[in-house]
């Protein structure tokens, strides 16, 4: 074999061997990239999971977080001790006074130290206090009331209730209405006071009429309409009625109905049961005189 045929042999061994390194090259070139983008992928899925987990615990936690918890309405009734036939005590106060700083006018001054006995009891002994959108249910019939409940109101919105009677509601935590006779004492419902509901007594209609009487059982149609939402501006969207001096006639209830009222208390006694006419509802009323073991027997 001569040199020429020899050199090319050796070109081609030469060449065999570079295409040969060439191709091992681009082997582990592909296989380096398949196994990166798998890993891509795998990644991605991982990822993918992790973010449908985490998807699924929010809606997990949204759920809980939306999910309707029980009223305390419906965790007393649970214990199955209804509010007997005898019917709901709506007590009735209007003034207080300290036995330390002056003398009660009258039997509608409750000395401050004998309510504060009265509020103990109430808490001590876990009454309930519903609110007047519970009450109304349980008039027509569409929730019972638990077997311990009472209502708590306060005729004309008087200063000796804010100063005195109101830091007692507060410190046993029970619920109370003040019955505003706004023309007077609207100013008090500015404060919204922890624990207050702050109904109409009337705008301006506590005071007697040409007939000897409240003025609500001589006054027109259209002027007690325009007292009573003057009322409900003043306290901030009054539904709840307590007629001056008690008394009512069926055009007072036709106001009342036509603006909004949803009941109206009298200062006839007796405690509301269901059924009862909405716009003549009892009270029981809570006087000076009236001791501890008297006022046990009212609300039991």
């Amino acid at each position: 074999m001569n040199k020429k045929n020899k050199l090319n042999i050796k070109n081609i061994i030469i060449f065999i061997v570079i295409l040969g390194i060439i191709a091992g090259l681009y082997v582990n070139f592909k296989n380096k990239k398949n196994i990166d983008i798998a890993r891509e992928q795998i990644e991605e899925q991982e990822e993918s999971a992790n973010q449908n987990v985490n998807i699924n615990q929010d809606s997990d936690k949204k759920e809980e977080s939306i999910a309707p918890s029980k009223s305390l309405l419906e965790e007393k009734l649970e214990s199955g001790k209804y509010l007997s036939d005898s019917g709901l005590p709506v007590l009735m106060y209007h003034f207080f006074y300290d036995k330390n700083e002056r003398e009660p006018q009258d039997g509608n001054w409750i000395e401050i130290n004998d309510f504060e006995a009265q509020m103990k009891y109430l808490s001590e002994n876990d009454y309930y206090f519903p609110t007047w959108e519970e009450v109304e249910d349980y008039i027509d019939g569409k929730t019972e009331l638990p077997e311990k409940s009472v209502v708590i109101t306060v005729d004309d919105g008087d200063p000796s209730f804010f100063e005195l009677g109101v830091p007692i509601i507060q410190k046993y935590n029970v619920q109370a209405t003040s019955f505003v006779v706004a023309y007077w004492y609207g100013d008090v419902a500015e404060n919204k006071e922890k624990n207050i509901s702050y109904q109409s007594h009337s705008y301006d209609m506590h005071k007697g009429g040409s007939n000897g009487k409240g003025v609500m059982l001589s006054w027109s149609y259209e002027k007690m309409v325009e007292d009573l939402k003057t009322s409900q501006e003043v306290l901030g969207g009054a539904t709840i009625f307590c007629y001056p001096f008690g008394q009512y006639n069926e055009l007072d209830i036709k106001a009342l109905k036509d603006t909004g009222f949803k009941l109206a208390f009298t200062t006839q006694g007796g405690r509301v049961k269901k059924g009862a006419p909405k716009y003549e509802l009892p009270r029981v009323r809570i006087s000076g005189n009236t001791g501890l073991e008297a006022f046990k027997k009212k609300v039991e």
